[in-house]
Parts: C-alpha cells; sequence; structure tokens
C-alpha cells in the first residue's frame, strides 16, 4: 500500500524534529540519543506503534536521567522530547486501522503523563501537553478523513458495478427472451420434426443462458448494498424479468424519477403487484411484449405493468392460478395506495398502482 511507505513529507518530519532536538541545547551522548530517537519518524506511517513506543521511551530515559543527575531539560526547549508531537500523531493517524484503541492509546498516555514529571518546568510542560493534544486531535481527524475517502471510493465502486450489471441484465435478457419466445412458438407451429427439434434445443440453450446470466448478475451485485439489490426503495424487481423471460414472455423494466424510501409494505406490495401482473400476462395474454415502469414523484411512487396483445399460438410455461385482480386491489388498498386496471386503446391490458412514499 502507497500509504505506508514513507514520503517526503516524512523526511521534513525527521528534519523538524532534528531541528527541534538541537534547539533543545543538549550536547554530547544525550544528544545523540534524541537525534537517533528522531530518524524512526521517517516510519511512523509503516510502523507508528513502533515510533511512538520510541519517542516514549526517550521520554522515560531523559527523565530518569534527569531524577538521576538532577538536570532537567533545559528550558528553552519547544518541546519534550523532540518527538513527541509526531509520536501521537503517527499513532492516532495511521494505526487506527490495525489496532485496538488500548494499544493505539497506551504510548500517548506514556508520553502525556510523563511529561508533567520534570520539576520547574511548567511552561515546557504546557507547551508539550498541548502540542501532544493538537497532534492526537489532528491525527484522529486525518484517520477519520482517509477512512471516509476509502468508504466513498469503494461505494462509487460498488455502484458502478451495481449500474453495470443492471444494464446488462436489462439489455440482454430482453433480447435473449425474445429468442427464447420465437424459439417457443416455432416449436409449437412448426411441421418439420427436425425443426421443432432444433427450435426446442434452441429455447432451453436460451434459458439456460438466462440462467446463467442471472446467476452472473448475482454475483456481480453481491454485497454491494446498492442500487435495487438491498439499499434502495425498492426490493429487486429484476428476478421477476428473468423469471418472465425463462417462462416465455420478454419484459422491459424503465425505471424513472429519483428514488426515495418506501415502507416495506409498499415495497413488498409494488414487487406482488409486478409478479403477479406478470403472471396473469403469461396466463392471459401468451406472446405478448410487456413493460413495467416505476416511476417515482413527489410523495408517491407509481408502478405500472402495460402488456401488448398476446399472440394465441406463443409458447409460454404454465401458470399457476395467482392472485385476482379484486385481491390485489385490496392488498394495495391495505398498503395506502390506489389500484386502477383496464384494457389499453391497442388492444394490451394495463395495471397501475399509486403508492405512497416515505419522506427521505
Amino acid at each position: 500500500m502507497d500509504g505506508v511507505r514513507p514520503r517526503p513529507i516524512d523526511a521534513v518530519a525527521v528534519l523538524v524534529a532534528g531541528g527541534l532536538t538541537l534547539a533543545t541545547g543538549y550536547t554530547g551522548p544525550v544528544l545523540v540519543v534524541l537525534l537517533a530517537a528522531a530518524v524512526p519518524v521517517l516510519w511512523m506511517r509503516r510502523a507508528p506503534l513502533t515510533v511512538a513506543w520510541v519517542s516514549a521511551g526517550t521520554a522515560i530515559a531523559l527523565l530518569v536521567l534527569a531524577v538521576i543527575t538532577d538536570v532537567p531539560p533545559p528550558a528553552g526547549a519547544l518541546i519534550w522530547p523532540p518527538t513527541c508531537a509526531f509520536a501521537a500523531y503517527g499513532a492516532m493517524a495511521y494505526a487506527g486501522e490495525h489496532r485496538r484503541g488500548v494499544q493505539r492509546w497506551l504510548p500517548v498516555l506514556v508520553l502525556a503523563l510523563a511529561v508533567p514529571a520534570l520539576p520547574d518546568r511548567l511552561p515546557l510542560i504546557l507547551r508539550t501537553d498541548t502540542a501532544i493534544a493538537l497532534a492526537t486531535l489532528y491525527g484522529m481527524y486525518v484517520a477519520v478523513r482517509e477512512r471516509l475517502h476509502r468508504e466513498l471510493a469503494e461505494r462509487a465502486e460498488r455502484v458502478e458495478r451495481e449500474r453495470l450489471a443492471g444494464e446488462m441484465h436489462d439489455v440482454v435478457t430482453h433480447r435473449v427472451s425474445r429468442m427464447v419466445l420465437q424459439a417457443g412458438v416455432l416449436a409449437l407451429t412448426s411441421g418439420d420434426e427436425r425443426a421443432r427439434a432444433v427450435a426446442e434445443e434452441l429455447r432451453t440453450t436460451g434459458c439456460e443462458a438466462l440462467g446463467e446470466l442471472r446467476h452472473m448478475v448475482a454475483l456481480l451485485r453481491r454485497g454491494t448494498g446498492e442500487g435495487f439489490d438491498l439499499g434502495l426503495p425498492l426490493p429487486d424487481l429484476r428476478p421477476l424479468v428473468t423469471e418472465s423471460a425463462l417462462a416465455g414472455v420478454p419484459v422491459e423494466l424503465v425505471v424513472a424519477g429519483t428514488p426515495v424510501p418506501v415502507s416495506g409494505e409498499v415495497g413488498r406490495t409494488a414487487y406482488l403487484l409486478v409478479q403477479e401482473a406478470l403472471a396473469n400476462v403469461r396466463k392471459h395474454a401468451p406472446g405478448a411484449e410487456v413493460r413495467v415502469q416505476v416511476r417515482y414523484l413527489p410523495g408517491s411512487l407509481r408502478v405500472t405493468v402495460r402488456n401488448t396483445p398476446g399472440q394465441p399460438d406463443a409458447w409460454v410455461a404454465a401458470t399457476g392460478p395467482g392472485m385476482g385482480l379484486l385481491d390485489l386491489r385490496q392488498r394495495v388498498e391495505l398498503a395506502g395506495g390506489a389500484l386502477e386496471t383496464g384494457e389499453e386503446d391497442d388492444g394490451g391490458f394495463r395495471v397501475e398502482a399509486t403508492l405512497p412514499a416515505s419522506p427521505p
């Protein structure tokens, strides 16, 4: 990952820590130790807790040295130890995704508690604890910001995958279902035994292709939580489209308007409406072409299923008894909606329900 490799800004942080170290006024071996403790800051992205513990250990070692020698850190130091702010920032910004909270906070707490033990250095203590607090808060902010960026990028990727899967399903299913329908008609009407066998084989292969397409689309959309799968207003209507195509009735699915959340009852009712309307088309208008339209309106949801006139000799799979229009109307009214049904001018049929939509 790019996030764990040292960057130029990390080298700048080492130089700043080194400059703060030189400004402390230490000389000799103590200065060497402090400069050596500043070098690991270069790897605070790769090993943030290690860098934090190096800084905490340095603070403890300097405190012990001050007690033993009775020589506290120079009063002119800006912060003590010079790497404390970088260590606290790194622990918060880069260790949060892989470590528990206690593991992140422990070296920071050691740093913050070691500083007040300095004798007679109140200004230095205040500056250092303020620097540690600000670095900790900024590190937490950076960690949250990076996590949100990753989640947004992942969400965008999932949405795009959902969109591509939906487009592939809608386009290919509609075309293949028409092929299956024509092959079924040919298998029923042809007088040539060989032609009927070939047509039946073609219809079977088309049904298998639709099943494989449905499986592939499900894999593409698995776990996305986007689109019609999980997170948006209605249950996924595309399986009904595939089911109808397998039964010999091609269906076009159209969604218009800006999706808004609806209650679970409304969602189930809309799904049932489409399911039963398609079943009635297969039963009463075999060979018809069907258009399912979901339109989001201000405060309401309109679901319309229209079909063209059927063809008496068309092939369709057997359909169960299903739900009558009266029962369907009662179900829609229970959900707070209204159902309209009737014949179209071209001889087709329309089933249209207007259901209430919940506010976002």
